[in-house]
């Protein structure tokens, strides 16, 4: 269906049902069919919109009208015409700089957002000779299978994924592939994206080339610090297509998690439960969730970890390897506002590379804070307490 919004018709593609709408923004290059190996394992359960960006599908293609600003009128209008009262946002690459504007303006009805490999708020910087090569990558089937094949994936499509990357890159109007790199990409909204306040999840592909995982930790985490990231092992830039059922997955637990009100822990004696249930189902995203993008922690054996999410990643995902059993016990809690100075006994086992099993106890010292997003989160975790 059509719908003329901001100006500009736009196209959109309906599936499923369900009172919670999933809302899909696209990439660079992409359309709204893009989502349909995703929405595909999604619309048993919630109602899935996904439009083509102006100059992009089957939308309209006006000569003008191609910022970040434009692009996220585009989406609003189409929010507003359909009506939807419960939504959550979802945006890939471009697609994720749009939402990231929109989820800003804390719109009614928003109740989440997803930002898969997205483009952060700042602007990226490229050579006058990377913009051009990046204007030029979608002008022939040759050079648009050079981008596949050396830049945007990491794992092969299959022939049905690839012709349709194919074909959407060559149908966008020239207007919109100028666009891209010449303005929306250079466009600065990090003040914008510091007001996000609606829980909000990263998904990012480990081998991504294009918006990296280590380009986000640096520029996308620390200005919503609520935002929990998820790395795709052996993923490049196009999940929705490399890996769509994991994609979709990670979606679903979010927006369960959102509908059972279980997606934020809502006071500071919920966070070391969810810590306990975490490590010991060995659930490396879910665990690092529960602290803030800009935490220390102190581990047992000493090693600080400082406001570094992938440091934090690594030291967990080697504690992981050992098959921890933890359990947290609160002794005290002391709320200042939004922050929590909680102390707990911990007491953690272990099965060492020898096969021994080790246990370790003690009482630590938390502060935690509340985020944006009505969340407590780890700001700082040091199990040796007070030393």
């Amino acid at each position: 269906m059509d719908i003329k919004s901001n100006g500009t018709r736009i196209h959109v593609r309906q599936s499923g049902s369900g009172e919670l709408a999933l809302v899909f923004l696209h990439y660079y290059g992409g359309s709204s069919r893009t989502w349909d190996g995703v929405a595909s394992k999604l619309s048993d359960r919630y109602s899935i919109v996904a439009t083509d960006h102006r100059g992009w599908g089957d939308s309209e293609a006006p000569v003008d009208g191609y910022r970040i600003t434009d692009l996220a009128a585009d989406a609003e209008g189409v929010i507003e015409a359909l009506g939807l009262q419960r939504y959550v946002l979802i945006g890939h690459s471009m697609g994720g700089k749009v939402a990231q504007l929109i989820a800003s303006r804390r719109p009614c009805g928003l109740e989440g957002l997803v930002l898969v490999a997205p483009s952060p708020p700042s602007p990226m910087l490229l050579s006058d000779e990377q913009r051009t090569t990046l204007s030029g990558a979608y002008k022939s089937r040759e050079s648009v299978e050079f981008v596949i094949d050396h830049v945007l994936t990491a794992k092969p499509l299959d022939a049905s994924r690839r012709e349709q990357v194919i074909e959407d890159s060559l149908r966008g109007a020239p207007q919109a592939k100028a666009a891209w790199p010449d303005v929306a990409m250079r466009e600065d909204i990090t003040a914008a994206t510091a007001l996000i306040d609606a829980p909000t999840i990263v998904i990012s592909g480990e081998l991504d080339q294009v918006d990296r995982a280590a380009t986000l930790q640096a520029e996308l985490l620390p200005r919503i610090p609520h935002a929990a990231m998820h790395i795709l092992p052996g993923i490049g830039h196009l999940s929705p297509l490399e890996a769509p059922a994991d994609v979709a997955r990670l979606i679903a637990r979010f927006v369960t998690a959102i509908e059972d009100k279980s997606v934020v822990c809502s006071s500071p004696e919920q966070v070391p439960v969810a810590f306990d249930a975490a490590l010991n189902a060995g659930d490396l995203d879910c665990l690092l969730g529960l602290f803030s993008n800009q935490a220390t922690m102190r581990m047992t054996n000493g090693d600080v970890v400082q406001e570094n999410p992938a440091g934090l990643r690594t030291a967990f995902a080697r504690l992981l390897a050992l098959r921890p059993r933890i359990h947290n016990k609160v002794r005290r809690v002391l709320t200042s506002g939004d922050i929590a100075l909680v102390m707990l006994d911990w007491t953690l086992n272990v099965t060492l590379p020898d096969g021994r099993e080790h246990e370790e106890l003690g009482t630590a010292t938390q502060v935690m804070e509340l985020g944006r997003d009505g969340g407590w989160r780890l700001r700082i975790s040091n199990p040796l307490g007070l030393n």
